[in-house]
């Protein structure tokens, strides 16, 4: 099969995939799994693949039985992954912990021989040439399906050996850098939210003035704490506490809107924050950004984004199966203005404190409430009056601001990893195309990075 490629430097040459795998390993995994299971053989699906590595929070368990006739996308690690149905293109390298894992019918398995690593594979297949070429012979019909004989004739650059290594270390230590910013990001989150239950949820402060366990918060911030409870109809709160509603707190809660035509139509102007971009503090697909035009922008009445604005997905999904989700951007990430559509809710308290907020919205008895609230509708959502009238135990304004003083910065910690990680993304992918194709040496590329960090 030909293609028109671009023209590599000298000593440069081409492979298909197939040449730089075993004989025969090229092949997709189990086409029948079966019903999933709570114990059995773990298989990676589509929804696996996450920013070049495969998560483990949502796996399928298939039976042995039918594990068994698909030894050869059995993976032991070091075998190059590549989704062919749906969101195709995506790829991972199996690391050994899958070792005895297998695949779905719309995930590959590629083999690599000895003397090629399955690194430099992978950055050949995430780059916009792989990328753009599979598209070109994707089956579009149904679903998007890339099929074997397309992918197996696929070309790959190949410089020499000592600078085909160097390229490999060079994207991997950016991989590596973003997914150490995205990992202390998530143990960022996860301190903050933990402060937020023990003093809000749990109550540990006022059960260790009690008396019931040890104090560990500083003496002053534990004198603002009572040491007994009071009985309400929403269940035992701190004393001086009261149980209300969220919406005496709230100064803002508004929604966006899109121009005619949607903001499909549009591909520059001011962003637009949707569905895709809810998903935790500073967590953002620019891949799948969308714009307003700046005319329409400037006749809003509402949906402008504030720092710290906490950001509600409101509706979407199949019947029964609505899933809330929250968000927060600040310090100008990802953009300096941006605004929300129609499908995003923007909050904002002075009273609680945009800290308390987030995490009072995204705790999970909340998210609880509101998908039980919005998975009743026809069209699943919820509606301002839903997030208006939830309950909550709200304590005084000093534990209010002492809360504030310490999550504030976890926050802005956070935004401010999740910044230079959405830098060094955006300049791994600007890079990694003129790399891959000797358009850009690694000096120049190296040199980037020297001056980002400066």
């Amino acid at each position: 099969m030909s293609y028109d490629l671009p023209n590599l430097p000298d000593g440069w040459i081409y492979k298909t995939l197939e040449d730089c795998a075993r004989k025969q390993s090229i092949s997709y995994g189990v086409v029948q799994p079966g019903a999933a299971l709570l114990e059995g053989v773990p298989i990676v699906r589509v929804n696996n693949f996450k920013d070049g590595h495969i998560e483990l929070n949502d796996l399928m368990k298939i039976s042995p039985e039918i594990e068994s006739k698909y030894a050869r996308t059995r993976l032991s690690g070091g075998e190059v992954l590549i989704t062919l149905v749906g969101s195709v293109g995506q790829v991972a390298v199996a690391p050994k912990s899958l070792s005895g894992f297998n695949v779905a019918r719309a995930v590959a398995v590629i083999h690599p021989k000895e003397d090629v690593n399955p690194n430099w594979i992978a950055i050949c297949l995430r780059s916009p040439l792989s990328q753009q070429l599979l598209a070109s012979r994707a089956n579009t019909t149904v679903q998007t399906t890339i099929n074997l004989k397309d992918l197996r004739a696929l070309p790959l650059p190949f410089p020499p050996e000592e600078e085909r290594d160097q390229i490999e270390r060079f994207i991997y230590t950016l991989d590596d850098r973003i997914a150490l910013l995205r990992e202390t990001n998530n143990t960022l989150e996860a301190i903050a939210q933990a402060l937020f239950k023990s003093w809000f949820v749990d109550f540990d402060p006022v059960l260790a003035n009690a008396g019931s366990q040890e104090p560990s918060l500083p003496p002053e911030i534990q004198a603002l704490f009572p040491a007994t409870f009071t009985d309400t109809a929403q269940g035992t709160i701190p004393e001086g506490w009261k149980i209300s509603e969220l919406s005496d707190y709230l100064d803002v809660l508004a929604t966006g809107r899109r121009p005619k035509g949607g903001v499909a139509s549009f591909s520059e102007g001011i962003p637009s924050i949707g569905a895709e971009s809810i998903n935790g503090i500073g967590k953002f697909d620019f891949a799948k950004t969308k714009f307003v035009p700046l005319e329409f922008f400037e006749k809003m009445k509402s949906g402008l984004v504030e720092d710290y604005d906490v950001l509600l997905y409101k509706d979407g999904g199949k019947p029964g199966e609505f899933k809330p989700r929250v968000s927060m951007f600040g310090n100008s990430f990802p953009f300096k203005i941006f605004v929300i559509n129609e499908h995003v809710f923007r909050m904002r308290s002075d009273y609680l404190g945009q800290a308390y907020l987030y995490f009072y919205v995204s705790h999970e008895k909340t998210l609880s409430e509101l998908r039980n609230r919005g998975g009743k509708a026809a069209i699943p959502g919820i509606n301002q009056t839903d997030v208006r009238t939830l309950k909550l135990a709200v304590p005084p304004q000093d534990v209010l601001a002492a809360f504030q003083t310490k999550a504030e910065p976890i926050l802005s910690k956070i935004l401010a990893n999740a910044c230079l990680s959405s830098t060094l993304a955006n300049l791994r992918d600007s890079v990694l195309p003129r790399l891959v194709s000797g358009q850009l040496r690694l000096p120049e590329a190296e040199q980037a990075i020297m001056e980002l960090d400066d």
